[in-house]
């Protein structure tokens, strides 16, 4: 019969190798990543399930709980909010792109869709995606380079490339483009917020609120023009 003893060095080593990658960090890895296939809902839930098993603290995740919840809320919808108008009306136009996101104009005009995809752009979209790129991502990288400056910097990078191809097959190039931009933002800023990813998420959230509210009213052309004529 197992005693409590055992079964904890199990549960111990079981724990340690889902952390690292050993067989069965690299199977987590691998299923996580098959998962992110699908959908990055379903690698948020296997990411969840993994720090349970690991017994890794959400917190070790990015999910920290903020010292301000209002504050945290506040700042991230205005932070997501700037960063859609600047990337609609100053950095796509400028680097060519054009004016309208073809992949998304079902949307126009449409409220019954518009008001579906606001639950999903918070849920399936910002929490899920912070989770997956930014906090699972970036601090398995993290394992396998180390914890120096350039190890974060060489992190930051990849996670924004990995980002910008994840939007290559519903948005083309110029999805991809502007999510590696965005992806390599947010990453840099989960290091400078002392690994915290709850604004984010609000800020990714409000980002994408922001940018399906833009075609849904039929304004895509003119915030396009609005720096760039």
């Amino acid at each position: 019969m197992m005693t409590d003893a055992v079964r904890l060095t199990i549960d111990q080593r079981v724990a340690a190798s889902l952390q690292g990658f050993g067989v069965l960090g690299s199977i987590s890895f691998l299923l996580i990543a098959a998962g992110t296939l699908v959908a990055p809902f379903i690698a948020a839930i296997l990411i969840l399930i993994w720090a349970w098993l690991s017994y890794t603290p959400v917190g070790e995740i990015g999910l920290k709980r903020p010292r301000s919840w209002l504050s945290t809320i506040v700042v991230g919808v205005v932070c997501g909010v700037v960063l859609k108008l600047a990337m609609k009306s100053v950095v796509m136009p400028y680097l060519g792109a054009p004016d309208t996101n073809a992949a998304y104009q079902f949307l126009r005009g449409n409220t019954e869709e518009f008001l579906i995809w606001i639950p999903q752009l918070i849920v399936l979209v910002g929490f899920s995606e912070e989770l997956l790129f930014r906090g699972y991502v970036l601090n398995r990288l993290l394992l396998i380079f180390g914890q120096s400056g350039g190890a974060k910097v060489l992190a930051v990078l990849i996670s924004a490339f990995l980002f910008g191809i994840a939007h290559w097959s519903g948005q083309s190039f110029w999805g991809s483009l502007q999510g590696g931009i965005v992806g390599l933002l947010f990453a840099s800023a989960y290091f400078l917020n002392g690994q915290r990813l709850w604004s984010l998420i609000v800020a990714h959230a409000a980002f994408d609120i922001f940018a399906f509210w833009i075609v849904y009213a039929g304004m895509e052309e003119k915030f396009a023009h609005l720096v760039f004529p």
